[in-house]
C-alpha cells in the first residue's frame, strides 16, 4: 500500500504555473538588465563627447550644431532609455506579483499534501497496530 495524492496531477499544474511565472520574471529581468546596459553606453558615450567637445574648442559653426544635434540625440535616447526603463520596473512589478500568486497556489497543494500524507500515515498506523494486536491476541490464546 503505497502513497497516492489524491489532487497529485493539480499540484503537478500548479508547480508548472510557477515554474512558467519565474521564467517570464527572469526575462523581465533580462531585459531590465539590457536597458541598463544601454543606459551606461549612453552615458559613457556623452561623457567622451563632453570631455573631447571642451578640448577641441568649436571654431567652425558647423561643429558647434553638429555638436548639440549629437548632445540633443543622446538625452533623446536617454529619455526614450528612462521610460523603456519605467515599463520594465511596472512589468517586474506584476510579475512578482503573479508569481506570489502561483508560489502561495502550489504552497496551500502542498500543505495539503501533507495533511493527506499524515492521515494516510496515521491510518496505516492504526492498521499495523490491529494487525500486531491480533498476532498478540492469537499468541496468547495458545
Amino acid at each position: 500500500m503505497t502513497f497516492r495524492f489524491s489532487l497529485e496531477p493539480v499540484l503537478r499544474v500548479r508547480e508548472h504555473k510557477e515554474k512558467l511565472q519565474r521564467q517570464k520574471l527572469a526575462e523581465e529581468m533580462k531585459r531590465k538588465q539590457k536597458i541598463a546596459e544601454q543606459k551606461e553606453t549612453v552615458e559613457a558615450e556623452l561623457k567622451s563627447f563632453l570631455a573631447q567637445k571642451d578640448l577641441h574648442k568649436a571654431h567652425d559653426i558647423r561643429k558647434l550644431k553638429n555638436s548639440y544635434v549629437h548632445l540633443e540625440h543622446a538625452h533623446n535616447a536617454m529619455g526614450k532609455l528612462d521610460r523603456d526603463m519605467k515599463k520594465v520596473d511596472k512589468a517586474i512589478f506584476r510579475e512578482r506579483d503573479k508569481l506570489v500568486v502561483a508560489h502561495r497556489e502550489t504552497h496551500i497543494m502542498e500543505k495539503a499534501k501533507d495533511r493527506e500524507f499524515s492521515t494516510y500515515k496515521m491510518e496505516l498506523e492504526r492498521t499495523e497496530q490491529k494487525a500486531m494486536d491480533e498476532i498478540a491476541t492469537q499468541f496468547f490464546n495458545r
